[in-house]
């Protein structure tokens, strides 16, 4: 694979959002929904995560805290340049941006297909196996529109799982601290995070959260048949959340 660059949209405005691909993919899944909201006057990063892009080998030596790295620096970059930060992600990036809320104080979160168990059960071995099996074909794709760009690691670095599941069991028991206003959203036929899912992560987040269940895609809903339903449903949350939309930023 050819290493997509970063994807990072100036904007005017004093609100930036952080946007994380999924567990193999890259900012690619992202591009529709950072676009849009760029469009509205957003600055919008969406980082290649470290070890995707490339190759699976390159993920075999990386954990969820070298993830994690990356992911807060990209936040306290913004952070320094830009008074409030919503930070999104797709999938594992979902996860990411549930932890990045534990460690920092995002404006709010936008969740998609955010992982808090998986539909394969074998996923759960992971941890126990990683060292001695290295890769596993990927589970087959579930987009309606599929889409060749938007190509993730197959067979997929079983250790890529385990540092998920080791991710998920930081995040799940302190959901309750997590008070930034969230739009949770997950497509009902998705299979391969389940429903509960979403519910659970909607159900005890402390602060507001909006739901946005979809049907007619598949689990990457950012860059599936309704990705424009899901660009412009995020946008107008975005805009509704108080002291986001303004001020500008303005030029000398």
């Amino acid at each position: 694979m050819t290493p997509p660059i970063d994807i990072l949209l100036p904007g005017r405005r004093e609100t930036a959002v952080l946007l994380l691909h999924g567990l193999t993919g890259t900012p690619l899944e992202m591009q529709v929904l950072g676009q849009r909201l760029a469009a509205d006057g957003y600055t919008v990063h969406i980082p290649l995560l470290p070890g995707r892009g490339t190759r699976p080998d390159d993920m075999d030596g990386l954990c969820w805290e070298d993830w994690m790295t990356a992911a807060l620096h990209a936040y306290d970059t913004l952070a320094r340049c830009h008074g409030r930060v919503v930070v999104g992600g797709l999938s594992a990036g979902g996860t990411m941006a549930l932890d990045i809320a534990l460690r920092r104080d995002p404006a709010a979160l936008l969740l998609y297909a955010a992982v808090l168990s998986v539909n394969n059960r074998g996923a759960y071995l992971a941890p126990y196996v990683w060292r001695f099996i290295r890769r596993w074909p990927s589970p087959p794709s579930d987009m309606v529109e599929p889409n060749d760009m938007l190509r993730c690691y197959d067979p997929a670095p079983v250790r890529a799982m385990s540092e998920l599941l080791t991710g998920i069991s930081r995040v799940r028991p302190h959901l309750g601290r997590i008070s930034a206003p969230a739009l949770v959203a997950h497509s009902r036929g998705d299979t391969l995070v389940p429903l509960g899912s979403a519910e659970e992560i909607a159900t005890r987040l402390a602060g507001p959260v909006e739901r946005l269940y979809l049907d007619g895609c598949g689990h990457a809903i950012t860059a599936d048949a309704k990705r424009t339903e899901v660009a412009e449903a995020s946008a107008t949350f975005v805009r509704r959340l108080p002291d986001v939309g303004l001020p500008e930023i303005l030029s000398a």
